[in-house]
């Protein structure tokens, strides 16, 4: 049996890559937003599924970095470890499946970051 991993969606890591800056413990200005913006308009990805992606599988996984005590800023989170802990927590997401749990979570996952998300989405939806 092979340990390789299946073929990663360049366009869904590139969604996961530019909505993991969402949760960096920095100001987001509004060019830093339009870059978001820019990068998420690129993957060809739906506004709908980019909505899922950011709830159900970036915030899960990155949003106790905005929760941290202050440290050293990042400038992104570590490529690797963001495929690693999606892929991983996707797999095991058993609470997902009871809807007022669900959103009960996202709600706590998205907290710190939905305003500028929101600030994306407008960006997109022009």
């Amino acid at each position: 049996m092979s340990s390789a991993q299946p073929e990663m969606n360049p366009h869904r890591f590139a969604a996961w890559c530019a909505l993991s800056e969402l949760f960096l413990d920095t100001a987001l200005d509004d060019a830093d937003i339009a870059v978001i913006a820019r990068q998420l308009s690129a993957t060809g990805i739906a506004l709908p599924e980019l909505e899922r992606i950011y709830e159900d599988e970036v915030a899960p996984v990155c949003w106790r970095n905005l929760r941290a005590p202050a440290g050293a800023a990042w400038s992104a989170f570590d490529r690797s470890w963001l495929v690693t802990e999606i892929e991983r927590r996707r797999s095991l997401s058993v609470l997902d499946r009871v809807p007022f749990l669900h959103r009960l979570r996202i709600r706590r996952w998205t907290r710190d970051s939905r305003e500028d998300w929101l600030r994306v989405q407008r960006l997109l939806a022009d």
